[in-house]
């Protein structure tokens, strides 16, 4: 089995020292892993000069291969120019196991072994997902993963804590580029990923406990995010009931923003008129 993981980086945001816990935490797996198990990460260094780059490049571990980008661009861009370079490169099969750490993310001990264990004995399943937080516990005394559903997907999914088998890529094959941080709608690329990957799975998995290490979710970016979460539930709200249901209950929450002044109306209304506009036909 071999486990790729997707990840982005800006040199000149200063966050150098938090993707080398990142690479660190992996590099702690690989130390452990199966031995069936192949582990590397695809790094996209956006914003970096040739001198850089060759500096950072020295210093990372030999399963990390670095690409170097003078430009920024959104995540969704970004994870989609290394989603393609790896199919073209051979890197991702249809049993290859795929993840889109941030490179603020880490993975306390365990965890990746335990991905890696339920992709392994479970053939049917297609996507992984559990919480994160700034304190992860260990995923020794977290409860067992269970069947996923739909709103598990809309209220807890992440880049950071997800994980799709290859075959999925097919149906999810790549980050919806209007949605996300570096464009006009702000976020929901994740969730809009993942529900076509949930779509698209025979099976989901799903951990109700944060596993994995991410800074705490902040209610002050809920404003920010809005616009592009409702927009990924509105391309998917006809596809399943259950979407249906967080697809209003969104709307419920944005009106609820906007009387606690959170939102402005305006922004709510673009909001919206935006999302009735990208829905997609119910499923056949």
């Amino acid at each position: 089995m071999k486990l790729v993981l997707i990840s982005t980086s800006d040199v000149e945001s200063g966050r150098i020292d938090v993707l080398e816990r990142m690479v660190r935490s992996v590099e702690q797996a690989a130390a452990v892993l199966d031995t069936r198990v192949s582990i590397g990460i695809l790094l996209l260094l956006q914003r970096c000069p040739e001198y850089r780059y060759w500096a950072l490049s020295r210093s990372l571990p030999a399963f990390v291969q670095a690409i170097p980008c003078t430009e920024a661009m959104s995540l969704s861009a970004a994870r989609n120019l290394l989603l393609t370079y790896a199919k073209s490169n051979g890197m991702i099969d249809s049993t290859t196991v795929v993840g889109f750490p941030d490179d603020d993310c880490w993975y306390p001990a365990g965890v990746l072994e335990s991905i890696t264990r339920s992709f392994a004995t479970e053939s049917k399943l297609g996507l992984w997902f559990s919480k994160y937080s700034s304190a992860p516990v260990p995923i020794a005394l977290a409860d067992r993963a269970g069947r996923a559903t739909a709103r598990d997907v809309v209220r807890e999914v992440s880049s950071n804590t997800m994980f799709v088998r290859g075959h999925v890529l097919r149906s999810a094959a790549v980050f919806d580029e209007t949605l996300g941080v570096g464009t006009v709608n702000g976020g929901g690329e994740d969730t809009e990923f993942a529900l076509r990957a949930y779509l698209a799975s025979a099976q989901s998995l799903y951990v109700p406990a944060p596993v994995i290490g991410h800074r705490d979710k902040s209610p002050q970016l809920r404003p920010k995010y809005y616009r592009g979460g409702l927009i990924a539930l509105a391309r998917h709200a006809r596809q399943q009931p259950r979407i249906g249901v967080a697809f209003a209950r969104k709307l419920a929450v944005g009106v609820w923003l906007v009387g606690t002044r959170q939102l402005p109306v305006r922004a709510f209304r673009t909001a919206v008129a935006v999302a009735l506009k990208s829905r997609r036909p119910a499923a056949a």
